[in-house]
C-alpha cells in the first residue's frame, strides 16, 4: 500500500504541486511574519516623536536656569527615538495624522516649578506627553517608556540640583544648629530661673488662694464696720465743729505764749551775765588750789624730815635713857637741836601757808555763785516747760477734746481717734519747728547741771582735817620744843628729866605720825578740789557757750511763735475744710457701701481663681521640669547634629548619588539577541501546526489505494506521506530562519530534531481529528491551535493569563516545543524533558490512528478495490 499511495502522488503532478506549496506555509509564515518584527527595539531611533519647548529660563542661586533647553540638547543628542522639535499646532497635526506616534511637550513652568522645592507649596515639574495607541499599541508603549526614561533623566539631573541645594541648607542648618547649642543653653538657664520663680508663684497664689478667704471675711465685716461707719459720719461732723472752736481757743492763748517767750529771753540774758561771774570766780579758784597744791608739797617733803628727825629723836634718848654719862651725849644733844630747828621752821612755814591762803573765802564764794545759778535754771527750766506744753500736740488735742466734751457733745471712740489725728496733723509741723531750738536750751541746761553736782561738803572737811592736823603738830612741837629746851638749858638735870623727855619725844612721835596723815589727807583733797576746779572752770565755759546757745535758741522761739500763731489760724481752716468733708462722707456712703459688696464678690472670685491659678502653677512647674530635661537634651543633639553636618563634605559626586542612589545591574541569565528571536519559538510552533491542518485539508489521509492488509499498512501508506511533508517543513522552516533571518541557535541539530518532532505531532493530531470527524475534525483543530495560542504562554508569561488558560498551559503540546526552542536560542538548558512528552504524544496518536485504520478496515469490501487494481496494472502496461 505504501508504494501504491506513493505512485499516486507522483502521478499527479498536481498533488505535487500542492505538496510542495504546503511545504512552504510554515517557512512563509515564520520567515516573513518573523522578518516585519525581527529587531523593532532596535530601530527606536526612526519613530518620529515631535518635542515641542515651552519652558522660560529662571534665575537661580544667582545663576540660569533652563531645564527645558537643557532637555532639548539632550534629546538632540539621543538616538533613542527620532525626536523633532516643533511647534505645538505642527504637533498636534502631526500626532492627529499619524506622522508622530507621541508629541512631547515642555510648559513654560517647567524650570520655574524646579525652583520650588523649598516653598511652602512646591509644584511639581510637569512633563506633558501624548501618544495615539489606535494607530500603534506598541509604539505607544515605546514611546510612553522612552517618555518614562526621559522624565527619569530630568528627575536625576534636578535631583541633582536640588541635592546640591539641600547641601548647601545643610550647612547653614549646621551653623543655626550651633547657633541653636547656644540658645538651648539659655533656654535652659531660663527654664531653671522660670522653675524657681514659677515656685515662688506657686506658694504665693497658695498664700493668696488661702489669703483672699480671710479676705472676703473682712470684706464682710468691712460692710458691717462701713454701716457703722456711716452712722458715725454724723456724729463726727458734731465733732468737726467743736473742734473748730477748739482751735479757735488755741489761737486765743498764743499772745500770753508769746509773752512768756519774752520774758524767758530777759531770765536767759541775767543768767548770761551771772555764769560770766561764775567763770571768773572758777578762774581764781583753780589759780589758789594751784598754789596750794604746791604749798602742800613742800609741806610733805617737811613733814617727812620731820618724821626724821622724830625717829633720831625718839633714838636719841633712848640712848640717852640708856647711857646718860656716855661720850657721845654732846653729839645728841647737838642732832636734837638740829632737828628741832628743822621742825620749827616746817611747821612755821605751814602756818603762813594756811595763814596766807585764801581757799576758805574763794571756796565759799563760788558756792554761793553755784547756788545763785542753781536757782536761775530752775527758773529757766520751768519757764521752757511751760513752752513745751504749749506746744504738745497731746495737751492741745486735749484741751480740744475737754472743749468739746463741755459743749455737750458725744464722741464715739473712733471720731475721737479721727479728731486726734486731725489735730496731731496740724499741730505736728509746729512741733517740729520749735524742736531745734528746745533741743538746744536742753542740752544747755545738762551742762549746768552737771556743774551742780561737785561734793564742795568734801573739800570743806578735808580743809577743816588739814587746820586740826596743824593745830596738833604745833602743839606737839611745843611740848617738844619745851622739853629740848629744858634738856639744854638743865643738863645737869639730864638724870632727873630723862624720863619725862622720853615720854614727850614719843608724843612727839605720835603727833608727828598724826600731822603725816593728816597733810597726806589734805593733799589728797587739794588733788581733788584742782580737779574739781578744772572741771568748774571748764563748766563755767560750757555755762557761758549754753547760755548762747539758749539766747539764740530763745530768739528763733520767739520767732517761731508768730509761725505757731499763724498755723493755729491754720488749723482752724483745717478744721472747717474737716467739717466740709464729713458732708461729702455722709453723701457718699452709698458708694463705700455697694463698693464693699463688690469687693465680698471679687473676694470670692479672687481665691477660686488663685486656686486655679495654684493648680495652673503646678502643671506648669511640672511642664517646666519636662522642658529643662528636654532643653538638656536638645542642646546636646543639637551639638551632635551639628558636628555630624559640619563632617560632612559633598562634591558632584554626592549630588550624583542623592540623584541615582539606586543603578540596576541587569544580569541576563538567558540572553536573546533581538525581538525575532525571541518571537520564533512561539511562531515556528505556531507555523507547523497551521501547516499540519493545511496539509490534511489538502490530502486524504483516509481513503486507500488499494484493500489494506491490515490497519498498520494501511497507517504506514498514509503517514509515510504526511510524514515526508512534515519533515520537508521542518527542513525549509529552519534553512531560511537561518539563512536569512539570521536566526542562531545553540545547535543546528537539535533545532531540526526538535522542528521534525514538533511538525510530526501536529500531523498527527490533525490527522487523527480528520480520520475522525472528517471535515469538522479541522474545525476543531483550528479551535485547538487557538486554544494552543493563547495557553501556551508563547507571548506573555502565563501567569499574567486567567486561570483557565493556567489550567491548560500543562496539557498543551505547543506547551513543551516552544520550551525547547527557547531553551536552543537563549535558555541554553536541557529539552529532554520536552522531547520526551513531545514524542510521548506523538506515538499515542498514531496508536489511535493505527486503531482507527484497523476498526475501519473491517468495514471495507476487497471487491470494491479488485477492478481499481487491474485498472492500475493496465496503466502500468501500457506505460
Amino acid at each position: 500500500m505504501l508504494k501504491q499511495e506513493w505512485k499516486s502522488i507522483f502521478k499527479t503532478k498536481k498533488m505535487m504541486i500542492i505538496l510542495f506549496g504546503i511545504s512552504l506555509i510554515p517557512s512563509l509564515y515564520t520567515v516573513l511574519f518573523l522578518s516585519s518584527m525581527w529587531d523593532p527595539y532596535g530601530k527606536l531611533a526612526e519613530l518620529p516623536v515631535a518635542v515641542v519647548n515651552q519652558d522660560k529660563a529662571v534665575n537661580y542661586n544667582e545663576e540660569t536656569l533652563a531645564v527645558g533647553d537643557s532637555l532639548v540638547v539632550g534629546l538632540e543628542e539621543s538616538e533613542a527615538l527620532d525626536f523633532d522639535f516643533i511647534s505645538q499646532e505642527e504637533a498636534e497635526a502631526g500626532l492627529a495624522d499619524g506622522s508622530y506616534y507621541m508629541a512631547l511637550t515642555i510648559p513654560e513652568d517647567f524650570s520655574e516649578n524646579a525652583i520650588t522645592l523649598l516653598d511652602e507649596t512646591p509644584q511639581q515639574m510637569e512633563l506633558t506627553y501624548r501618544t495615539s495607541a489606535g494607530r500603534s499599541y506598541i509604539a505607544s508603549k515605546l514611546t510612553a517608556s522612552a517618555a518614562n526614561e526621559i522624565k527619569d533623566s530630568i528627575s536625576d539631573e534636578v535631583t541633582a540640583i536640588y541635592a546640591e541645594t539641600v547641601f548647601d541648607q545643610l550647612q547653614t542648618v549646621a551653623d543655626g544648629m550651633t547657633e541653636a547649642v547656644d540658645g538651648s543653653t539659655q533656654l535652659s538657664d531660663g527654664t531653671v530661673q522660670i522653675k524657681a520663680g514659677n515656685e515662688s508663684l506657686t506658694q504665693n497664689l497658695e498664700t493668696l488662694a488661702d489669703s483672699t478667704l480671710s479676705f472676703r471675711d473682712g470684706a464682710d465685716a468691712l460692710s458691717v464696720g462701713l454701716q457703722t461707719y456711716l452712722n458715725g459720719v454724723g456724729q463726727l461732723d458734731v465733732g468737726a465743729n467743736a473742734l473748730n472752736d477748739g482751735a479757735a481757743k488755741l489761737t486765743a492763748v498764743m499772745p500770753a505764749l508769746q509773752t512768756g517767750v519774752s520774758q524767758l529771753n530777759d531770765g536767759a540774758a541775767a543768767t548770761a551775765t551771772g555764769s560770766t561771774s561764775l567763770s571768773n570766780g572758777l578762774s581764781s579758784l583753780t589759780t589758789n588750789s594751784l598754789m596750794l597744791s604746791t604749798g602742800m608739797a613742800t609741806l610733805n617733803d617737811g613733814m617727812g624730815q620731820l618724821s626724821e628727825g622724830s625717829a633720831s629723836l625718839t633714838a636719841g634718848l633712848a640712848a640717852l635713857n640708856t647711857s646718860l654719862t656716855s661720850a657721845e651725849q654732846q653729839a645728841k644733844l647737838t642732832a636734837l637741836q638740829s632737828g628741832l630747828d628743822q621742825m620749827k621752821n616746817g611747821l612755821e612755814t605751814l602756818d603762813s601757808q594756811l595763814q596766807q591762803s585764801s581757799l576758805s573765802s574763794d571756796l565759799a564764794t563760788a558756792l554761793s555763785q553755784l547756788d545763785g545759778l542753781s536757782t536761775t535754771i530752775a527758773s529757766f527750766q520751768t519757764e521752757l516747760n511751760t513752752i513745751t506744753a504749749a506746744a504738745d500736740p497731746d495737751s492741745n488735742t486735749t484741751a480740744i477734746m475737754e472743749a468739746i466734751a463741755q459743749s455737750g457733745t458725744e464722741l464715739t471712740p473712733e471720731q475721737e481717734v479721727a479728731i486726734s489725728q486731725a489735730v496731731s496733723v496740724q499741730l505736728e509741723a509746729i512741733a517740729n519747728q520749735q524742736a531745734g531750738s528746745i533741743q538746744t536750751i536742753a542740752n544747755g541746761l545738762t551742762a549746768l547741771s552737771g556743774l551742780s553736782g561737785i561734793d564742795t561738803a568734801a573739800i570743806e572737811q578735808q580743809v577743816a582735817a588739814l587746820q586740826t592736823s596743824v593745830s596738833s603738830l604745833s602743839a606737839g612741837y611745843a611740848n617738844v620744843y619745851g622739853g629740848a629746851t629744858t634738856l639744854v638749858s638743865g643738863f645737869g638735870q639730864i638724870g632727873q628729866s630723862s624720863q619725862t623727855l622720853l615720854s614727850g619725844a614719843k608724843s612727839l612721835q605720835t603727833a608727828i605720825g598724826t600731822a603725816q596723815n593728816g597733810s597726806q589727807k589734805l593733799a589728797d583733797g587739794l588733788s581733788q578740789l584742782t580737779a574739781g576746779s578744772e572741771q568748774l572752770a571748764a563748766g563755767g565755759q560750757s555755762l557761758t557757750e549754753g547760755n548762747a546757745q539758749v539766747s539764740a535758741g530763745l530768739q528763733i522761739l520767739n520767732e517761731q511763735t508768730g509761725i505757731l500763731a499763724s498755723g493755729a489760724k491754720e488749723l482752724q481752716n483745717g478744721t472747717q475744710s474737716l467739717a466740709d468733708g464729713t458732708i461729702q462722707l455722709v453723701e457718699n456712703g452709698s458708694l463705700l457701701t455697694d463698693g464693699a459688696n463688690q469687693l465680698a464678690d471679687g473676694a470670692e472670685k479672687i481665691s477660686d481663681g488663685s486656686g486655679q491659678l495654684a493648680d495652673g502653677s503646678a502643671q506648669l512647674n511640672a511642664g517646666l521640669i519636662t522642658l529643662l530635661s528636654g532643653t538638656d537634651e536638645l542642646g546636646a543633639k543639637l551639638l551632635d547634629g551639628s558636628t555630624a553636618l559640619n563632617e560632612v563634605d559633598a562634591n558632584e559626586n554626592t549630588y550624583a548619588m542623592m540623584a541615582e542612589p539606586v543603578i540596576a545591574n541587569q544580569i541576563e541569565t538567558a540572553p536573546v539577541v533581538n525581538n525575532g528571536t525571541g518571537m520564533a519559538p512561539y511562531m515556528m510552533s505556531v507555523a507547523l501546526f497551521v501547516g499540519a491542518i493545511s496539509l490534511n485539508l489538502m490530502y486524504d489521509s483516509f481513503s486507500p489505494r488499494k484493500y489494506p492488509k491490515n490497519g498498520i499498512s494501511w497507517w504506514a501508506s498514509k503517514i509515510s506521506v504526511l510524514a515526508a511533508v512534515g519533515v520537508c517543513q521542518a527542513l525549509i522552516m529552519v534553512v531560511l530562519l537561518v539563512k536569512v533571518n539570521g536566526l542562531a541557535p545553540s545547535s543546528i541539530g537539535k533545532m531540526l530534531l526538535v522542528t521534525i518532532l514538533t511538525a510530526l505531532v501536529s500531523v498527527s493530531m490533525v490527522m487523527l481529528f480528520n480520520l475522525l470527524f472528517d471535515k469538522v475534525g479541522s474545525f476543531l483543530m483550528l479551535i485547538f491551535l487557538i486554544l494552543q495560542l493563547s495557553g501556551s504562554g508563547g507571548t506573555y508569561p502565563i501567569q499574567l493569563s486567567n486561570r483557565f488558560f493556567e489550567a491548560i498551559h500543562p496539557y498543551l503540546p505547543m506547551t513543551y516545543s516552544i520550551d525547547a526552542y527557547r531553551q536552543l536560542f537563549g535558555i541554553g538548558g536541557s529539552i529532554s524533558t520536552d522531547l520526551f512528552i513531545l514524542l510521548a504524544i506523538l506515538i499515542v496518536f498514531n496508536l489511535l490512528i493505527i486503531l482507527f485504520y484497523t476498526v475501519k478496515r473491517k468495514t471495507l469490501q476487497q471487491e470494491d478495490f479488485e477492478d481499481d487494481e487491474q485498472s492500475d496494472a493496465l496503466e502500468t502496461q501500457t506505460a
